[in-house]
């Protein structure tokens, strides 16, 4: 039986317990959206598999980041992100940030919920929730890295945010923003792959200059980059193969000059992760990663787990074993 911070229609707040429970962070809108009689029905497999459990709803992009690290700077041990990719980031960004704080390193756990779930395929975790919450609780937490973006916000200023799957540029950012404004209503792969076709139609392949690790600058004509600590992105496509959780490096696959039909070709290689094998498709590995716009007045978004937050130029670094995730 759940308890009555599980139950409750008004959620806890952080300052009123610290009794070793964990605490479930949950975005409402997730997986097409959660009505109190749903979550009435979630909230009961959530603590059939996790146990007794404390609660907060978020209410808006962003937030949160701001109760995961509200809790995490009271010591608390676990949090779990009850959402998609979009959450899942959020709430690591808020543990990422107590710790930098100097509060003890809190553990992330994770129930899928949204549509796209590629962070939860690198991890290969359960789907199904009570499976997912009872695998939080029976796992031990392992360190991972995480990923730094700083890069240039909207009105031009310098933003820093931290990710935890796959940042990337070019192309697929564009899809990416295309994405987020459509209709999951059929999946996220679905989504995806109607906002790919949309955005080919359109989309002109850039120039741009990386710095590889502090090493000389090298102009490239690029369709899309992909920085990667997870594998996957887009609802499934195996961007980054070859990439390790807690190797202390970040996988760095950039898909050159490709024209439109080449492109939607090889589009079940980029699902399966054989891609790396083109003539047109290189792949590293980088602490950090320097970009900018050969054009200075070249508008190119960065796309961040999923959201698209800025553009360049941008930075991207590992942060080395800095995440604390159950799986």
């Amino acid at each position: 039986m759940a308890s009555d911070p599980v139950q409750a229609p008004v959620e806890n707040r952080a300052d009123e317990s610290h009794d070793g429970r964990p605490w479930v962070i949950v975005n409402p809108r997730a997986g097409g959206g959660i009505s109190q009689n749903k979550w009435a029905r979630m909230a009961g497999a959530v603590a059939a598999g996790l146990g007794e459990f404390h609660l907060r709803f978020t209410d808006a992009q962003g937030h949160a980041t701001e109760i995961a690290r509200e809790i995490a700077m009271r010591g608390d041990q676990l949090v779990v992100a009850f959402g998609g990719d979009g959450t899942i980031s959020e709430v690591a960004s808020g543990l990422l940030a107590a710790s930098a704080a100097g509060a003890p390193a809190s553990a992330l756990g994770i129930i899928p919920r949204g549509t796209g779930g590629d962070y939860r395929r690198t991890l290969e975790l359960p789907t199904d929730i009570t499976q997912a919450a009872e695998h939080i609780r029976r796992s031990s937490a392992h360190t991972v890295d995480a990923g730094r973006a700083i890069f240039t916000a909207p009105d031009g200023s310098t933003a820093t945010r931290t990710f935890v799957n796959v940042a990337s540029f070019g192309f697929s950012s564009a899809v990416a923003a295309r994405a987020n404004l459509s209709s999951k209503a059929f999946g996220a792969k679905s989504a995806f792959l109607g906002a790919l076709v949309r955005t080919l139609m359109v989309y002109e392949n850039t120039e741009v200059m990386l710095e590889l690790d502090g090493a000389e600058p090298v102009r490239r004509t690029v369709m899309l980059a992909a920085i990667g600590n997870g594998r996957y992105f887009g609802g499934g496509m195996k961007i980054c193969p070859d990439s390790k959780l807690d190797d202390g490096r970040l996988s760095l696959v950039t898909v050159g000059d490709l024209g439109k039909l080449k492109v939607l070709a090889n589009l079940p290689r980029l699902f399966a992760g054989t891609h790396l094998t083109l003539e047109d498709v290189r792949a590293t590995t980088i602490q950090r990663l320097r970009v900018s716009p050969v054009d200075p007045e070249g508008i190119i978004p960065i796309e961040l787990d999923g959201e698209t937050p800025g553009r360049l130029p941008a930075t991207f670094e590992v942060l080395p074993r800095a995440l604390r995730v159950r799986f």
